[in-house]
């Protein structure tokens, strides 16, 4: 019989503990695999979805400019290109509202100018992008739909539909819009100076 020397073997104990120590190191190595695995999957997730928000937007786009719209009568003169606009593209392509007249109701806007000017006109006080985002039926959680309905609605303030207030909430133009009318009943509503 061979006489092993004590503390020549390994002891059990220390097998195990290794074995551990090693179980524990493949643990960490596969859990950061696994968490930059989860980084590249969100980042895929990310650019599907602003892929998929471009291309929504596109069509949009494109089916803004190939819908028929009313022409607009406007004052003969220098102010026909006024409504237009400096880009000299009106309403008739969608692609940006025209300046607001008196006698222009909100049926010139075309496709989402026009949804976000009736949202700002319905609501009961001054409303910021993530409410008109609601508001026109979009998913206002998406980033991406909240900043094109925003955009929307700078571009309506900017052609004189609506205000926007330092604390960049919107509500319809004052000069242009009474609380539930659209601006071309707004003559209607305003004080005439043959009444007394």
């Amino acid at each position: 019989m061979l006489l092993i020397e004590e503390g020549a073997m390994p002891s059990v104990l220390g097998l195990m503990e290794r074995r551990e120590a090693r179980a524990r190191q493949d643990l960490e190595s596969w859990t950061e695999v696994l968490e930059q695995a989860q980084a590249e999957v969100n980042a895929a997730r990310e650019r599907v979805e602003r892929a998929r928000v471009g291309r929504e937007e596109l069509v949009s786009v494109l089916a803004e400019e190939s819908a028929v719209v009313t022409p607009v009568s406007v004052p003969p003169g220098g102010e026909a290109a006024a409504a237009g606009g400096s880009s000299g593209s009106g309403a008739g392509y969608g692609e940006r509202p025209p300046v607001w007249r008196s006698g222009m109701g909100e049926e010139v806007l075309s496709g989402l100018y026009r949804e976000v000017f009736a949202a700002a006109v319905a609501a009961s006080g001054p409303v910021n992008g993530v409410e008109l985002t609601r508001a026109v039926d979009r998913e206002a959680e998406i980033k991406n739909e909240v900043e094109k309905i925003r955009h929307r609605a700078y571009a309506l303030e900017k052609r004189g539909w609506l205000v926007r207030a330092k604390d960049g909430r919107f509500t319809p133009a004052p000069g242009a819009v009474a609380r539930d009318a659209s601006p071309a009943s707004a003559e209607r509503l305003r004080p005439s100076g043959a009444t007394a």
